[in-house]
């Protein structure tokens, strides 16, 4: 690079990110040289003069789970098209994990952070205004911050999954949720089972809500415990389609036919759903279409534009062979 010796990198910058004018006989000159010598810019140095490096982190808590993969390419179809990277942090659902990589999210000065799912507490929170990024977090509601957030509905998809089952006939019906110390998952789509069952005058037997842990293991106890009762639901709505796959595999192993006995509804739509056999009703919920959204919101707060503080994802019912109708 001699022949560009009296040039400072500023210059050369501002040449190959057309970010500044600079003089046209300075540009073709950076430009000849660039061309001979097949010049690529350090990313580093780039980074430097333009304070971003063009790397979004995103932190997820289990990538086995085809849900947060599906997220993961959503993203990546949306900022790959601005010349954006993806930088991937696995929590495992560990509050340690998930303050270490904020920390380390921080220490690389990322240009912005999407967070799938995660645990919030007060350190989150301290860690996230520490790190004065553009922020999206998808999968909760933060009401009383000032975070841009991507979700479903999940009270209303809660509620149009159990009214189904009450249309075909169901009145004694259990619901499985996810754990409670997760808002969406449980407390949301509990409170849109337990609102459809008030709305259509049904009774919620004491045994029928059982809590469970985002794994097919803790769906199998779960509906094990509901079927301990002295009453037994003709239809169970559980809050993932991990879970319900644990119900169905309790149910097969009592030798209960599903759905002639029981009717199973699950959430989430995850390829698995179809795999199943009978195969799992279940709510469509677009992982892909959740980062897709979320990737948008990131790169409008790059751009400084305006930013929705919720972008809501659609829902809808899938309909398979695990519900039948009963009554008629």
């Amino acid at each position: 690079m001699a022949q560009l010796a009296n040039v400072s990198i500023a210059t050369v910058s501002r040449v190959l990110n057309n970010s500044k004018p600079v003089r046209p006989e300075l540009r073709e000159r950076v430009m000849k040289v660039v061309e001979e010598t097949g010049f690529q810019p350090n990313a580093v140095a780039r980074s430097l003069v333009n304070k971003e490096t063009r790397i979004i982190g995103v932190m997820i808590p289990d990538i086995s789970n085809n849900f947060y993969s599906n997220l993961i390419y959503g993203i990546d179809s949306v900022i790959s098209e601005y010349d954006y990277s993806l930088f991937l942090a696995i929590s495992d659902e560990v509050v340690e994990k998930e303050l270490k990589f904020l920390r380390l999210f921080k220490e690389k000065q990322l240009d912005g952070v999407i967070m799938a799912s995660i645990h919030f507490l007060e350190g989150h929170f301290q860690q996230l205004q520490e790190i004065q990024v553009p922020l999206v977090v998808t999968g909760h509601d933060l009401p009383g911050y000032n975070i841009p957030t991507v979700n479903i509905n999940n009270v209303q998809a809660s509620y149009d999954a159990t009214a189904y089952l009450i249309a075909q006939g169901h009145q004694k019906i259990a619901c499985i949720s996810g754990p409670l110390w997760d808002p969406p998952c449980g407390l949301d789509r509990l409170g849109g089972y337990r609102k459809a069952m008030r709305a259509h005058g049904l009774d919620i037997h004491d045994g029928f809500m059982q809590e469970g842990e985002f794994t097919a293991k803790s769906g199998y106890e779960a509906m094990r415990k509901i079927w301990e009762e002295s009453i037994r639901p003709t239809a169970v709505f559980v809050a993932t389609d991990l879970m319900a796959v644990g119900v169905l595999n309790f149910l097969h192993d009592q030798g209960v036919r599903v759905p002639e006995d029981v009717s199973v509804m699950g959430f989430d739509d995850l390829e698995m759903a179809s795999l199943t056999r009978p195969m799992l009703s279940t709510v469509h919920n677009d992982p892909y279409m959740y980062g897709r959204a979320a990737a948008e919101q990131i790169l409008k707060q790059l751009r400084n534009e305006p930013v929705e503080r919720m972008s809501i994802v659609p829902h809808d019912l899938v309909i398979r062979q695990s519900v039948c109708v009963i009554g008629k």
